[in-house]
């Protein structure tokens, strides 16, 4: 169909053309505008039968019948200005070519009925010629730079169209394409293919196997985690649940922390010489001392939580199906079952954690308190965050409870011996850093938190305190690992101060070696001179070891027998 501005070109070419005929008086002078339309007017409509093209309008006779005029059959028809070119529905005419109007031509000019430029150079086909640009005619996908030709016109490739074209190396997928291959499809490396394997023999995507060196399918990480039988992914690889890890533990991050109770961030992930809550060393390391392998750090109120939630306290059940190699039973009865119950009955962990249930200074009071947080209606009100105690050393724990966290982990509550090898640094040394050098027993340094020396950051303003003291204790016992200056050669952390321990040789006993409190300089009193300033201290006399219940049996309070607020412990492998 002719444009409005094409009919006003035609007219106005026209007009000119008659004036100039009539001027000049010499016919044929100028040759005029192209003739459009049909170039047998009078012809036979499209459809009609007929037996030439001269028969037809269009000039154009197929299989006997008359054809519609297109703009890829070889006659000037329809609107067009030139032979399938220059016309509303076909391509723009080339240099040379005969146009009524600009719009016409290839260049955009149209001088005196002639398409100006220079003729471009021919493309596509099968000779041996460059491929074409968008909006060249075409006749197959292989005349074209996109490598789509659409309608006779080469068009940019589409996302989905179908064809195998802009550097794909299948239909619609690989190569630049964000869409991946699918298994079976060609590819020419790992990248574009769903699975991420491509084999170097037939260069077709694989199916994900648990052997291919690469994270696919159900995998969390390379070649594990997932359903079985896939393997589980070690400490620090992928993991969506527990059972992706060959530590049984999944972290808060989606990595497989060091142990199963060292998955979350507070108390999981937060130990070491930065006081904040922001994530760190796991509170899970292990070292090897001598013969030895240990915690690092000391456990946690974090890591107990984590315990207690991932048996939805039912440590009592869990213990009873242990093998006596990995648990003495007699032990079982004093677990709870639990986490909240009735306050103060030991069959739930709230209570067994909290100020109650035969355990010295654990009540949140002037100078006492426990850092394992409970809800108020345990017996008391904390004045520091979840999140914030969690971090902390665990104290008041029950001897039992804590020694079926070690187990849990895989290991065993510390003994004696493997905690002296620590502290000598396996025999080497006097002090866990070496020489004793400027260490006292009798003020805060910067070796071990003593002496009240340590205050927590950025404490509730609201919390209870005289002189900028705190009542809660929770207060001055720290995350483990923030006295660094006090590590042994092998990082283990806090084997002078923060927490006394229990060890794991018989029940209920526990060693001094200094705590936050004044335990560090007290201990002075039990060594033989010329010994001294020195805390470690696990023996009554030379055959007796320090047992909590033997300390306090005929004291005013002999009824705490269970714990108390300067004990805390670690874990030995």
């Amino acid at each position: 169909m002719l444009t409005r501005r094409t009919i006003a070109r035609l007219t106005h070419a026209f007009f000119v053309f008659v004036l100039v005929a009539c001027s000049t008086g010499e016919e044929g002078a100028f040759s005029g505008p192209p003739a459009t339309g049909d170039p047998n007017p009078t012809g036979l409509p499209p459809g009609a039968i007929c037996v030439a093209n001269g028969d037809c309008r269009t000039g154009v006779c197929a299989n006997a019948r008359c054809q519609t005029a297109t703009n890829t059959d070889g006659v000037r028809n329809g609107d067009e200005s030139d032979v399938d070119c220059g016309g509303s529905e076909g391509p723009s005419c080339a240099p040379g070519k005969l146009c009524v109007a600009d719009e016409n031509c290839v260049s955009g000019v149209c001088t005196d009925f002639i398409c100006s430029g220079t003729p471009e150079p021919r493309c596509g086909g099968t000779e041996d010629l460059p491929r074409c640009d968008d909006g060249k005619p075409c006749t197959a996908h292989s005349d074209c730079k996109s490598g789509t030709c659409t309608a006779g016109i080469c068009v940019v490739f589409g996302l989905d169209d179908g064809v195998k074209n802009a550097g794909e190396t299948d239909i619609d997928c690989g190569g630049p394409r964000v869409k991946k291959c699918g298994v079976g499809e060609d590819c020419l490396t790992g990248n574009d293919c769903t699975s991420g394997v491509c084999t170097n023999a037939t260069k077709t995507c694989a199916a994900p196997s648990l052997h291919d060196k690469v994270k696919n399918g159900d995998e969390t990480d390379i070649d594990c985690g997932g359903p079985p039988p896939a393997k589980r992914c070690g400490p620090g690889q992928g993991c969506k649940a527990h059972s992706d890890c060959t530590t049984d533990g999944c972290g808060f991050d989606g990595t497989c922390a060091l142990s199963a109770t060292c998955t979350q961030l507070e108390g999981g992930q937060t130990c070491g010489p930065i006081d904040t809550l922001t994530k760190q060393e796991d509170c899970c390391t292990r070292a090897k001392v001598g013969s030895y392998t240990i915690d690092k750090y000391l456990v946690t109120a974090g890591r107990m939580r984590a315990f207690l939630e991932r048996l939805n306290g039912k440590v009592r059940d869990w213990a009873a199906s242990l093998p006596p190699e990995r648990w003495n039973p007699e032990w079982t009865p004093y677990l709870p079952n639990s986490i909240e119950g009735i306050p103060g009955d030991g069959n739930n962990a709230n209570t067994q954690l909290g100020p109650f249930w035969g355990k010295r200074s654990c009540e949140t009071g002037y100078h006492t308190g426990h850092t394992f947080w409970t809800p108020p209606a345990y017996g008391d009100t904390k004045h520091f965050p979840k999140n914030v105690l969690d971090a902390k050393a665990l104290n008041c724990v029950p001897w039992w409870l804590l020694a079926a966290l070690c187990v849990f982990d895989g290991g065993h509550l510390l003994t004696e011996a493997e905690l002296r090898a620590a502290y000598t640094n396996d025999g080497k040394t006097p002090f866990p850093w070496g020489a004793r050098g400027d260490y006292t027993t009798a003020a805060s340094n910067e070796y071990a938190v003593q002496l009240w020396g340590y205050w927590t950051p950025n404490p509730p303003p609201n919390a209870p305190h005289d002189n900028n003291e705190y009542f809660d204790i929770a207060f001055n016992i720290a995350a483990p690992g923030r006295r660094p200056a006090g590590y042994n050669f092998t990082g283990h952390a806090d084997l002078v101060g923060n927490l006394l321990e229990w060890m794991g040789d018989s029940e209920r006993q526990f060693a001094w070696k200094g705590s936050f409190e004044n335990h560090a300089h007290e201990a002075d009193a039990f060594l033989a001179p010329p010994v001294d300033d020195d805390p470690f201290v696990t023996m009554r006399t030379p055959e007796i070891p320090w047992r909590w219940h033997d300390v306090v049996e005929n004291a005013a309070d002999s009824g705490n027998v269970n714990g108390y607020y300067a004990i805390g412990g670690r874990c030995g492998y």
